[in-house]
């Protein structure tokens, strides 16, 4: 789908402590394979022990409304990508709260790691629909407790926390939003039911057993037809692509489903090399990466940068952003001070 007059005016992020994982390479004799985390290579990961995804996400949001210089009373629409937040039953309406202004509706939106750029795609329907909107505030928060999520080691990644943010306006931001384009295969929804073993143990989802791996092709295939979709559509060239934003889900799973056509790359040659640090953070991977590449000041008016999402279900969004202007470069936004 082809966007007229949405940018992107603003991100921020709330990272909390990033700590380093030890994993058996690390040890003096180690006869055995290396883990999957250090095959898929994955170094460290960010870890929240006391703030709740709400918070981050709400901390993101204020950094990004200040970068985009919009109040909160200038938004329309608050879109929370939402994963499981056990300390908040209404993570909206506490971001509203904080963040919004009078006449700010919040919804959230659960679409598991795809969340950050489907409330994108969101907040720029909203935008489009509703042209007396001023702005829409994205925001994504995650924190994976290790005591439901510590064995995802095991599928080959390591979950980070995180909070993450993006204001959109209509045509005065600093990246016009250009194309997206969104795809969903629900017969692999079966891997993402909740089930118990008989003596009540187990893991819930048949896909923390599995991996990805076996269903590779189909991920692969439907992350061919988003990214040749947005490329069609605008007539862009893969090597006219300054940058490229995959979720952080490792570096073997990223070689696999961007190594063939269209684009040819490697994990190494996309924010990958940010994302392995933080961990896998859900919804906020792509959002991050996005507020990562902004505030860097490497990127130049014209350049482009792609966004490849997608989320357990499974659920997939690609956007092609196009540099408008040079972004500023601002203060990092990255860490809390907390140890």
């Amino acid at each position: 789908m082809l966007w007229q007059d949405i940018t992107i005016a603003g991100t921020g992020s709330w990272i909390p402590p990033i700590r380093q994982k030890h994993e058996p390479w690390d040890k003096p004799v180690d006869n055995g394979p290396p883990s999957l985390v250090a095959l898929n290579g994955f170094t460290s990961a960010a870890v929240s022990t006391d703030s709740t995804p709400s918070q981050m996400a709400a901390r993101a949001g204020l950094k990004a409304l200040r970068h985009a210089d919009v109040r909160g009373a200038d938004l329309s629409l608050l879109v929370h990508a939402n994963f499981q937040d056990e300390d908040h039953y209404a993570p909206s309406a506490y971001l509203l709260r904080v963040l919004g202004g009078p006449d700010t509706n919040a919804i959230e939106l659960g679409a598991a790691s795809d969340g950050g750029g489907a409330a994108l795609v969101t907040a720029a329907e909203h935008l489009t629909a509703k042209p007396v909107a001023r702005a829409a505030l994205v925001t994504a928060g995650v924190r994976f407790r290790p005591e439901r999520w510590g064995h995802v080691s095991e599928m080959g990644h390591l979950a980070g926390d995180s909070g993450a943010a993006a204001v959109l306006t209509r045509g005065t931001g600093f990246a016009r939003l250009l194309a997206t384009d969104q795809a969903a295969q629900p017969q692999l929804e079966v891997l993402t039911r909740a089930r118990t073993a008989p003596d009540g143990s187990g893991r819930p989802l048949l896909v923390e057993e599995t991996g990805f791996m076996p269903y590779i092709d189909a991920l692969r295939q439907s992350t061919r037809r988003c990214v040749e979709t947005v490329l069609e559509e605008t007539g862009v060239r893969p090597e006219g692509i300054a940058r490229v934003l995959p979720i952080a889900i490792g570096s073997e799973v990223l070689d696999l489903l961007l190594g063939g056509a269209p684009l040819g790359l490697r994990a190494a040659d996309t924010s990958w090399t940010f994302g392995r640090h933080l961990g896998h953070c859900g919804p906020c991977d792509v959002l991050l990466a996005l507020d990562r590449e902004f505030r860097s000041g490497t990127l130049r008016a014209g350049e482009r940068v792609l966004v490849v999402s997608f989320g357990l279900g499974f659920r997939w969004t690609t956007a092609l952003l196009e540099i408008t202007r040079d972004p500023v470069t601002a203060v990092p936004t990255g860490h809390s001070t907390k140890k």
